[in-house]
């Protein structure tokens, strides 16, 4: 779409109509992903994306719908269809989640006790999350580091904090790892970055999956010397250090041409790749392959001792991509949510994978030339 083809002063930026329905700029572009909520405009020369107020209502039912836990797929029914049957798609979900009850009111309770949290104190750059969401996030990043010991500058986790969120991205250079997570609080002076080697992550993720309860937040500070602190339980500890040598990933992300997104189960995709070598999910080889066809409607999987086909919202050109198919597997078991986004461009270009919830996860596995 070019810029402008709706009425100037009804149009809003991805930012204040994030702030209107209540949802993330990164989720607004996952569901421009899988279209289900779309801008009205993007402007061809920067990308930005604009939304008009009358898109107000449809966001924040599409915040509540996902706030509830209904898949995509659902949501998009639920959107197009009428007053019954919405109550039927509504009652189904319920009944779906009555057995996860007990822990969805634990979901609340967090959330109430997080308006409440205390704001820090103290000069210079720092940012609060949920200690037990950074230790989750590492946990999701980390199978993409560099382990072999050969690539130094590559065997930890990149921190970055930006406005409202904390990016934690990690590389072995054959799968580029990126999760952006929601904050508490932050300072005025942003942004804040630093690298946390391996074993370092491990021992804060330790240290914050035992704090205790979910409630408890963990400060990130920058000091003056440029050296990454975490403060949990009143506890400060140095964490990362510069990150001189790091690559810019960011580079990559917009070197990448514009690929098509197919939607499609997440679960289902793991199992139809750990078939097709039957590794059942054990860590495998790096000399493994299988091949994945994007047809109409369908992902085929084909490996040395199977080949599988599942349903996906895939209206491209029909193509031919060669993966290593533990790389994925290992990367969806890590995911967020039922759904996944798949976008690719071609046999020699990455694989991307995309999921949401409060924030973004997203894969990128470099493709076998077969």
């Amino acid at each position: 779409m070019k810029l402008f083809a709706v009425g100037v002063d009804h149009l809003l930026t991805i930012g204040s109509f994030a702030g209107r329905c209540g949802l993330s700029p990164s989720a607004l572009r996952f569901y421009d992903e899988c279209e289900l909520l779309s801008p009205v405009a993007v402007d061809d020369l920067t990308g930005y994306r604009y939304y008009d107020t009358s898109q107000v209502g449809a966001a924040i039912l599409v915040r509540r719908l996902r706030s509830a836990e209904m898949p995509v797929r659902e949501v998009r029914r639920f959107m197009t269809a009428g007053t019954d049957e919405r109550r039927r798609l509504l009652e189904a979900h319920a009944r779906r989640l009555d057995q996860r009850a007990e822990t969805l009111r634990q979901a609340l309770e967090q959330l109430r006790v997080d308006l409440v949290q205390p704001t820090p104190e103290g000069p210079g750059q720092w940012c609060a999350i949920s200690a037990a969401v950074l230790a989750a996030g590492f946990d999701q990043v980390r199978f993409a580091a560099d382990r072999t010991g050969r690539r130094p500058e590559l065997a930890g986790i990149l921190v970055e904090a930006r406005e409202g969120s904390l990016r934690l991205v990690a590389t072995d250079s054959y799968r580029l790892a990126i999760r952006d997570l929601v904050l508490h609080d932050q300072s005025a002076a942003m942004p804040l970055r630093g690298f946390v080697p391996l074993d370092t992550a491990d021992e804060l993720s330790s240290v914050l999956n035992n704090t205790g309860n979910n409630t408890d937040e963990v400060t990130l500070r920058q000091r003056h010397d440029g050296f990454l602190e975490a403060t949990v339980d009143s506890r400060a500890v140095t964490i990362g250090g510069k990150d001189e040598r790091f690559p810019d990933y960011e580079q990559v992300l917009l070197g990448l041409p514009s690929g098509r997104g197919g939607l499609t189960d997440r679960r289902a995709l793991s199992r139809a790749l750990k078939e097709s070598t039957g590794t059942n999910g054990k860590p495998g080889a790096t000399d493994r392959m299988a091949r994945i066809d994007f047809q109409s409607g369908a992902l085929v999987v084909r490996g040395e001792t199977g080949e599988s086909s599942i349903e996906v919202s895939w209206d491209g050109p029909e193509l031919s991509v060669a993966v290593n198919p533990d790389f994925l597997a290992e990367a969806l078991d890590l995911m967020v949510g039922s759904d996944v986004v798949v976008d690719v461009t071609g046999p020699l270009q990455p694989v991307t994978l995309r999921s949401a919830d409060a924030g973004t996860f997203t894969v990128l596995t470099m493709p076998i030339r077969s």
